[in-house]
């Protein structure tokens, strides 16, 4: 160990946050010259595709040059973070912090104007998980520029006053519950289809199924362990048991001596956050099949059927996974495989469950309602129309007229109502660049510097090492960040 000492002299190294090569991650430094690019969807995506965040940073700061709304603010605070300017991403997590707070607060409290806009044209209060990532998150800001006190404050925000309040609001009375007024709606147009004879139940027993307590989320293990990890390290022993009961009952195969360091030795914990959280897709139904219709009698023996189909949407998540596994090796003391701590692709998964079963509804609701208004415009347009030809049928030049002008508006009756569909689509929204899983593993050692590194190994075949250094003293942990946001 003496060697350690005397190549590094008097450096102290209190936590090392190093990203993978792939990921374009810039130092601080280079961060704060991330220069502001004119905003282009296809050339974003390509950015984001190759995990070019430097270039995703630039593009979002020029799109929301006055003021972010949750959505962008959640991928302008994660990239910063990536990039390495903590300090702004920190301020960023706080303007969310109060963002999100007021719009779950609004949009709970308020039920929606008659279910008639789409799910993403509401204001967008964030997942579950990402308001409570915001404060883990900060934390991490906060630890990363040296000061402990807000790191721990920002924990204590989330256990003592965020966390009891997203139980309450997604609790067990909000699970698979359907907005009173798209439920009364609903209600209405199938009494109406029930007139045409048309079977309504079909919608309701194809679509997504009713989400269970399960898919509530109840607790973050990441913060659980930086709080477990961070508390200590700041001389507060008085969570330690609550934090280790709830980790153990999170994680299968939790290492608890990060929550007994002998007074004699310290110890080095190692949290690894790997891969890229997933995407939602659209998810959608149509009623009869894309290639069948109903159809509707309008009452008019020229144009006798309108044909109708109805399109329900919903957000969908296919969970998978990129990260294979992670190790870490400590410099003459031993290797670890990581423990996942918490995977954020569940966390979206269980989040997509919660909310599709209701947007389902809601989506029904609307374009139930909308096709009907429609049809029910169209018949009556179509038969006055009707009524005006045999008005003129004496006159050939007139009846002609009125023959192209009554079928012109059959047609675009029918166009009217497929064009309906184009409007509905559903709430994929989400924060785009949290990592995919937080993975930790620890070391108890005696005092002293010591150096390592973090191996990540993805499904795609490829590994990447990210070495890390970091002081210990006796009786406390020492925390090392690691990342490789791919």
């Amino acid at each position: 160990m003496k060697k350690y000492v005397t190549f590094i002299g008097t450096l102290i190294v209190s936590i090392v946050l190093v990203s993978c090569s792939s990921a374009k991650i810039e130092n601080t430094a280079a961060s704060s010259k991330v220069k502001k690019i004119k905003y282009n969807e296809d050339r974003y995506i390509d950015a984001y595709n190759s995990r070019d965040y430097k270039t995703c940073l630039g593009m979002l700061s020029y799109k929301t040059k006055r003021k972010a709304n949750i959505r962008d603010n959640l991928d302008i605070a994660m990239l910063n973070f990536l990039l390495g300017d903590y300090e702004t991403a920190s301020e960023c997590f706080e303007t969310i912090d109060e963002q999100m707070f007021e719009a779950v607060t609004k949009s709970i409290t308020k039920t929606f104007a008659a279910a008639v806009g789409n799910e993403n044209a509401k204001e967008y209060s964030g997942n579950v998980y990402e308001s409570l990532l915001v404060n883990t998150m900060n934390s991490l800001c906060y630890y990363k520029m040296g000061d402990l006190t807000n790191a721990v404050n920002q924990l204590s925000r989330l256990s003592d006053v965020k966390l009891p309040e997203y139980r309450r609001l997604y609790g067990e009375v909000k699970v698979g519950e359907i907005d009173p007024s798209a439920d009364s709606g609903l209600k209405d147009s199938k009494k109406t289809l029930n007139s045409y004879n048309i079977d309504s139940s079909v919608f309701t027993n194809s679509g997504p199924k009713k989400p269970g307590l399960q898919d509530v989320y109840k607790e973050s293990a990441l913060a659980r362990y930086l709080s477990l990890i961070l508390r200590q390290a700041d001389g507060d022993k008085s969570q330690i048991d609550s934090d280790t009961m709830v980790l153990k009952s999170l994680i299968k195969d939790f290492d608890d001596s990060a929550s007994r360091i002998p007074q004699d030795k310290g110890r080095i914990d190692i949290l690894a956050l790997a891969g890229l959280i997933g995407k939602q897709t659209p998810g959608e139904l149509y009623f009869p099949s894309k290639s069948t219709f109903f159809f509707i009698p309008t009452g008019n023996s020229r144009c006798k059927v309108l044909p109708l189909q109805f399109k329900f949407v919903y957000p969908v998540y296919n969970k998978t996974s990129t990260v294979a596994g992670i190790e870490v090796v400590l410099n003459n003391v031993g290797t670890k495989k990581a423990s996942l701590i918490e995977n954020f692709n569940t966390d979206l998964e269980k989040s997509v469950k919660l909310r599709a079963y209701k947007e389902y509804n809601a989506s029904m609701a609307r374009s139930m309602a909308k096709k009907i208004t429609a049809v029910v415009a169209g018949i009556a347009s179509i038969n006055a129309s009707y009524v005006t030809f045999k008005q003129v049928a004496s006159n050939s030049i007139a009846s002609s007229l009125a023959l192209l002008a009554f079928d012109a508006l059959c047609e675009s009756t029918k166009a009217g109502l497929l064009a309906v569909d184009l409007t509905e689509t559903p709430d994929i929204r989400q924060g785009e660049f949290f990592p995919e899983t937080a993975n930790a593993a620890g070391f108890t050692v005696p005092a002293g510097i010591y150096s390592g590194k973090v191996i990540y190994r993805f499904t795609d075949g490829t590994v990447f090492e990210e070495p890390f250094c970091t002081e210990v003293s006796a009786g406390k942990p020492a925390l090392v960040v690691s990342s490789c946001i791919r």
